[in-house]
């Protein structure tokens, strides 16, 4: 699972940038790198909850963060 496997989850790129205040290519970028950034995981959050999409919390958007960075769960439940 990456940020891209939630990014996916949403109709569209177009509707997952509405959502979350960014213009298209910023969304079709955050897609790419598999990354939202931070400050965009609040309204990320609160959109998935309106439109009933599962799975995007800020506690696994900040997992899927330290796995891509090299750490495995365990080293990032410990830290």
């Amino acid at each position: 699972m990456t940020h891209t496997d939630l990014i996916l989850r949403w109709p569209s790129i177009a509707e997952f940038g509405r959502d979350i205040g960014v213009p298209y290519e910023a969304a079709k970028a955050m897609r790419r790198r598999g990354n939202i950034p931070a400050q965009y995981w609040k309204r990320a959050v609160e959109a998935a909850r309106l439109r009933g999409i599962d799975g995007v919390e800020y506690e696994r958007l900040a997992e899927l963060v330290s796995v891509a960075g090299g750490m495995s769960r365990q080293q990032a439940e410990a830290s």
